[in-house]
């Protein structure tokens, strides 16, 4: 999506890593008002985790401090007394150079430092697999960092075409399909703190949460349409009364028609959780099946299939880009926020068994969401890189 790109390129940009056409993509997206909120947080969360455990480029760093707009801002700054720290001041700074002066002033601040040459070539070059990239694996093996691809068609595998859409999509046509029979398959995986949304070839749209990983076939034949997960995705399934969807979660299967339903079935949780929107859908496990309606949800846990109500908010809060804990202990909350942002958690102490509660952007900086939780006055925390440590 539009989100991951955008924060692929900001990454970039303060890596000083980026190209003239990415630089050029980047400015076109910092001019959009609805990618602010992003921007800000990306920039700030990028700004502090620089300044505890990087080296930001000596050149990048004195070009933005000697130029006059860096004065004038932390003069205003100081004089409003907003900003507590003069390391949050210098990421005001930089923010308001790179969000003020678009392309020209990006452009200046690297018009003097040396730029890596890339080469644009019509076939995809696979990135090596990490921890940082929305992958897309193909039934050859071949493995494609989707954030660094610009929009169009990125790969072409036999007769498919695999497109990123204006909207940052994955989509797959099959105009120029021959049917041979044959079955092949593509995995999307998503690292920590990134959503990413395909649209399948039946038509079916898939939003993957962060550290998920979606099987799907390229193309639906036989009697079903069968997919597996692992990790947490809402899905819009196409209607198709002749090819059931099915989905396949740590024994849990769901048998679709066409609906909206989120299931969430991460490896180290202990339940798997399938909550129905709109439509119907059918839960089986082993010899048991549920038939859910709207507001019903099918829980796995201890090879029991049970059935309950949700809250959509709470369920879909993922999707709109917020944490919501609802009377959850510290343990589940440090888990649903390690997911987003890529941090080991250790406990000291005795911790408290009280549960908290709350809703928290998720574009906040890791920071300010662990400083939220600490004004409930149960539980502390000590941030060393990576590593945080909850405390009673």
């Amino acid at each position: 999506m539009k989100n991951n790109r955008l924060q692929f390129l900001l990454r970039l940009l303060v890596d000083n890593k980026i190209n003239e056409r990415e630089l050029e993509e980047l400015a076109s997206l910092m001019q959009q008002p609805e990618n602010d909120e992003i921007i800000d947080a990306q920039l700030k969360n990028t700004w502090e985790n620089v300044s505890s455990s990087e080296k930001l480029n000596d050149t990048l760093y004195h070009q933005i401090t000697s130029h006059q707009r860096f004065t004038q801002s932390i003069v205003e700054e100081e004089r409003n007394s907003k900003w507590g720290s003069l390391r949050n001041k210098w990421y005001y700074v930089a923010a308001t150079i790179l969000l003020s002066f678009g392309i020209g002033m990006s452009i200046y601040l690297f018009s003097n430092l040396k730029k890596t040459q890339f080469q644009l070539a019509n076939q995809v070059t696979p990135t090596a697999p990490t921890n940082d990239h929305v992958m897309l694996t193909l039934s050859s093996g071949k493995k494609v960092a989707l954030e660094e691809l610009a929009l169009g068609k990125i790969v072409t595998e036999g007769n498919i075409g695999i497109t990123k859409n204006k909207e940052g999509q994955l989509v797959y046509d099959l105009s120029n399909i021959n049917d041979d029979g044959t079955l092949d398959y593509n995995t999307i995986s998503t690292p920590v703190g990134s959503n990413y949304q395909v649209i399948l070839s039946d038509g079916t749209k898939v939003w993957l949460n962060a550290k998920t990983t979606l099987k799907f076939p390229t193309v639906f034949k036989g009697t079903n349409r069968q997919v597996e997960l692992s990790g947490e995705a809402y899905f819009e399934v196409a209607h198709n009364e002749k090819q059931p969807f099915l989905l396949m979660a740590k024994g849990m299967t769901v048998q679709v028609l066409g609906t909206h339903f989120n299931v969430s079935a991460y490896d180290d949780d202990q339940l798997v959780k399938t909550s129905l929107l709109e439509g119907a859908i059918k839960a089986n496990y082993q010899t048991k099946s549920l038939l859910l309606k709207p507001g019903q949800q099918a829980v796995l846990s201890e090879s029991k299939l049970s059935q309950s109500g949700f809250n959509e908010d709470d369920v879909m809060a993922w999707k709109s880009g917020y944490f919501i804990f609802r009377n959850e202990p510290i343990h589940e909350i440090m888990k649903e926020i390690s997911r987003w942002y890529h941090i080991e958690v250790a406990y000291q102490g005795n911790l408290t068994k009280e549960e908290f509660g709350g809703k928290y952007l998720k574009n906040s900086s890791l920071k300010e969401l662990l400083s939220s939780l600490e004004l409930t006055g149960k539980v502390k925390f000590k941030m060393e890189g990576r590593r945080v440590t909850v405390m009673q």
